[in-house]
């Protein structure tokens, strides 16, 4: 099986609101789909079951010198200063590394009979689907201007099935909680 057919970068959503809730499954076909037939993938911050495996989203760069890594990531500086949200990012001589999840996420338990509570549980949320998106958008400037090298792993097919596997194996275990204590979704 082949990699995926890359996909048109979706819009922008709208920025969350406080506080901000984990990704949604209509969120994993509408935004990480297409982020992961771009090359970014779905890791791993912290491994465990359901909740408490905490997933990013994750990109590495390859530029033509070290002149423009820089100037990109002064791009990605302002990207986040703009939407107040931060990457961990790894720098060396032509390459850069993006990870992003979001440390203040929330999950809402339900507590009783329609009543809800949220945990703050680490986790993948539409502030970073949005500074990936941006993220790439800036990358796209960069090659068309001839800044980037093309590279891709012969991995690539298996991350892409790593990465959707894994997102939809921990978010789609929150929506069957949702449906076991609520029943179906409408």
């Amino acid at each position: 099986m082949g990699p995926l057919e890359v996909q048109d970068l979706p819009e922008i959503p709208p920025l969350p609101t406080r506080p901000t809730s984990h990704i949604s499954l209509e969120d994993i076909s509408t935004y990480i789909q297409p982020l992961v037939s771009h090359q970014w993938k779905v890791g791993h911050i912290c491994s465990g079951i359901g909740e408490d495996e905490v997933l990013s989203l994750d990109r590495h760069y390859k530029f033509k010198g070290f002149n423009d890594v820089m100037d990109f990531v002064q791009g990605v500086a302002d990207i986040s200063r703009a939407e107040k949200h931060h990457a961990r990012i790894t720098i060396e001589y032509n390459t850069v590394d993006f990870s992003s999840h979001t440390h203040s996420a929330y999950t809402f338990h339900h507590v009783g009979k329609g009543k809800t509570e949220p945990r703050k549980v680490p986790g993948l949320t539409r502030r970073d689907i949005r500074f990936a998106i941006k993220v790439e958008e800036l990358h796209e400037t960069f090659k068309e201007r001839g800044r980037t090298m093309e590279f891709v792993s012969a991995a690539f097919p298996h991350l892409q099935r790593q990465s959707m596997k894994s997102v939809l194996r921990r978010y789609s275990q929150k929506q069957a909680v949702a449906e076991m204590e609520d029943g179906p979704q409408q």
